[in-house]
Parts: structure tokens; sequence; C-alpha cells
């Protein structure tokens, strides 16, 4: 267990000059402020560092005082550019009560796990995200009154298939030989500096997209540990890659006709360290995972405003291109919300949701996961009588994905009762994602689009 002694010690025996401490503004971005480590004490320690909870988008300027506190079990040693630095993920306090704040997206991953405990369902969750990003040369992008720009330069060596030729644009470099790899390097220093920070990590490859697409894929974890560990992940590989003059993106639909960025989330529930989804007198999944299945099948759209609230995410969510857009359950088929992998037996039992990207907040994404489904256990919503299962696919009762943002939002505003049970979420908290949500779809909806030029202009 770390103390401010232990801390203390370690910044003075491996000459580390700089502390921070990090915490996910309310859409995702994961922001710090950097202390040097004369200054790191008990006191901040125990005190935090206060901030403007509006830049963060918390909360509207008035009353918008809170607190940075570290949580000393999250500290690893990050180098940056040669400077090593000591990072301590943060929770977020009020400044005026001192109290944790209901704002913080961290509070509201922790308040559901100690709401499943508290029903006696389970003693936790343990997850794990394949992140999938692409790697760029560069890229250009802007928007302004006269000006529209996206150019997207492939790393070199990754633009084998022209983006004109259609028939090489069309072909997979999944798992690509490693004298097709070119990125298998720079994806190992990503992999050596995560495990550094402690992470386990499964594997890596290149994935479908051949204009550099990657993943890696981590081992399971608790739902905070592992809400924590996304922010890190991105983190450090955006910093790799701009370390070594590239670009990477988790942006889920970067390029019209190439294969998409999701991050799709394996789960299960735990009790005394045996895995729910598994039930030795039954042939395939037990009863409380239908029931967790049909939880998250039957609140989808909903939950799609927390696990896909970009309006880039339903670009990739497109009918026809085998995304996961159905909200049913499957083994193999592609374009099911849920999939169970063939190969998960035993205690490795487990579901993967493919719906969700990586530009969630993971904190609120992973809390919401895990309240649709433990809504479906209490109310019985067993996927497989609610007849959602592959074989329904096609049915007509079985819905479908949003088609965008502001469709999910609608979503949300009608269904959001399971959210706040156990005050994991707040009406407050909510209102004020669909808001800043809302003005974000607004944004893009008012302005000229490229294509629209290339098809209307001469009109």
């Amino acid at each position: 267990m770390q103390t401010y002694a232990l801390l203390k010690q370690q910044l003075e025996e491996q000459s580390i000059d700089s502390v921070d401490f990090r915490a996910t503004d309310l859409v995702g971005r994961f922001r710090h402020i950097t202390v040097p480590s004369s200054r790191f004490s008990e006191s901040i320690m125990e005190e935090g560092i206060g901030f403007d909870g509006s830049n963060y988008g918390y909360r509207r300027t008035t009353g918008s005082d809170m607190i940075l506190v570290p949580d000393l079990a999250t500290a690893f040693v990050e180098e940056r550019d040669g400077e090593r630095i000591l990072v301590l993920i943060s929770t977020i306090r009020d400044a005026e009560t001192g109290e944790p704040s209901s704002a913080d997206p961290r509070r509201a991953t922790a308040a559901a796990i100690e709401y499943v405990r508290k029903l006696g369902i389970a003693d936790g969750a343990r997850v794990s995200p394949e992140f999938e990003f692409y790697v760029f040369d560069d890229v250009r992008f802007g928007s302004t009154a006269g000006h529209s720009l996206i150019e997207i330069h492939p790393a070199t060596g990754c633009d084998h298939a022209s983006m004109t030729d259609q028939d090489n644009a069309d072909r997979s470099a999944y798992h690509a030989p490693v004298s097709q790899d070119r990125l298998f390097c720079l994806r190992c220093e990503m992999v050596r500096q995560i495990e550094a920070a402690g992470i386990q990590l499964k594997y890596h490859h290149h994935e479908v997209g051949p204009f550099g697409q990657q993943e890696i894929e981590l081992g399971f974890d608790g739902l905070v540990e592992m809400a924590d560990t996304v922010l890190i992940v991105k983190s450090l590989v955006q910093s790799v890659c701009t370390e070594q003059g590239m670009t990477a993106t988790f942006l889920p639909k970067p390029m019209h006709g190439q294969a998409g960025n999701g991050m799709h989330l394996h789960q299960y529930l735990v009790r005394d360290g045996a895995n729910l989804f598994y039930d030795a007198h039954v042939d395939g999944l037990s009863e409380l995972a239908l029931c967790y299945i049909g939880g998250l099948l039957t609140h989808g759209p909903s939950l799609m405003a927390l696990t896909n609230p970009s309006t880039n995410s339903y670009r990739r969510l497109v009918p026809g291109y085998e995304a996961p857009v159905s909200f049913t359950f499957a083994t193999s088929n592609r374009t099911a919300a849920v999939r169970i992998p063939a190969y998960a037996h035993g205690e490795m039992t487990r579901m993967e949701l493919r719906t969700m990207d990586a530009t969630c907040n993971p904190y609120m994404a992973f809390a919401a996961i895990l309240m649709a489904g433990v809504d479906g256990i209490k109310q019985g919503m067993n996927a497989e009588r609610m007849g959602l299962g592959s074989s329904d696919a096609r049915t007509e009762h079985v819905r479908q994905a949003p088609r965008n943002l502001e469709q999910s939002l609608d979503a949300l505003e009608e269904d959001q009762e399971y959210l706040l049970q156990g005050g994991v979420f707040t009406n407050e908290t909510l209102e004020q994602w669909i808001r800043v949500k809302r003005d974000e779809a607004a944004a893009i909806a008012v302005r000229p689009h490229p294509h629209e030029f290339t098809m209307y202009y001469d009109l």
C-alpha cells in the first residue's frame, strides 16, 4: 500500500522532479496540474489542489471552485522527453464542503460498484477493453467561416494502399506480417510504457485498417481501476506518437470507407472470486449473465449517450458494414451489440459490448454499463427469453442503435431512472451532460460539410 512516506522516498531515490495531479474533465479529456517534487507534502496530499470546475465542464461559473485530491493507490512514474514524473490520479471534492463531489465521474464508478455490493448481487465487475486507434504522420484540420479542412497523411510505410484505389484500400491489414507491420516498433514502445505504469497487457497487433490502424488489448481489472487505465493508456499512446513526430487518434471514424475505431469491452461479475456469468450446471451463460445482457440491450439507446457520446461515434455505426447496430447478442454475428466469445469457457466466461468507443468518459460509461446490467438482473430481463438471441437479429422487434447523437440523448432523457439508483448518477450530472452534448451536436449541425460542396456546389 502506497503512503506519503514511500512516495517521498521514491521521489528522492529516483531523482523525480515533478508530481502530476491528473483527472478527467466532463467529456473525458485527461487534464493535469504539476507541482515540483520539493513542494510535494502531506498537506497537499490531504488538502489537495484547488481548480476551476467550470473549465472542466462540471459546473457553470457560479460555485465552480473544486479540489483535486490524489489517490495514492494510483501512483506510477512516467517519463516524457527525459523528464520523470510521478503521476497521481485524483478524486474531486467540493471546495466549500470538502466532501466528495457528486459531479466527479470517478465517484460515480465507485458508487456503481458499491450499489451492486449493497444489493448483494456481486462483489464487483471485471472488465477488459480493446483499444483501436490510428497512427498518422500528420493530420491537418480546421473549421472557420471560410475554411474547412481535413487532410490525413498516413504514417510512412502504411500508405501501401492508395486512398484513391478502392481495391487496395478495402483490403484487410488485420495481423499484418512483420514485414508490412511498419509501426510494430512504435507499438512495442507504447507497450513498454504501458507496462511500466503497472498495467497488465494481453497483446497488440495491426488492425484491419491498412492506413495505420492499431489495436492494444488489456487484461482484466476492476471497474474503477480500468477506467483509470483507459485514460492512462490513451495518454501514453498519444504522447509516444507525439515524441516520434506522429499523431494518434481514437476517433471512431477518422476516414470514410475505412475501418472504424471501437473500444469493445469484455466484462463479467464476480463474487468471492468466482465468475457469476459461468454456471457449471447449464450449457452457456448463467441466468444472471443473461439478465445482465438483457439490461444492456433494453437500455441500449440511452446507454449509448454515455458510451458513444460524440457526433463522430455514429459515423462508425452504419448499418450494412458489419457494425454492431442491433440490440441483440450473438456468438458470431458482427451486427450484434453484444458478443459472446466462443473461446471463453468456464471461469473465463464473459460477454463483450461492441458498440462503445473511446470518445467516452470511461468513468461515466463504465458506471452506466454496470447500472444497465444490474437493472436487467433486478428486473429479470433474461435476453434469451426476450428473444434477443442471434437467431432473432434480423426480426422486426429487435431495436437498432440510434443513428446520431441527438437520438441517443433523446433516449437518455426518456430512460435514465436506472442510472439514478443508489445515487450513482445525479439529475444535475445527467442534465449537464445532455446540455454539453447537445451543444456539440448543434455545433456540427450548423456548419457546412465539405462533401456538401461535392454534391451541391454547381446546382
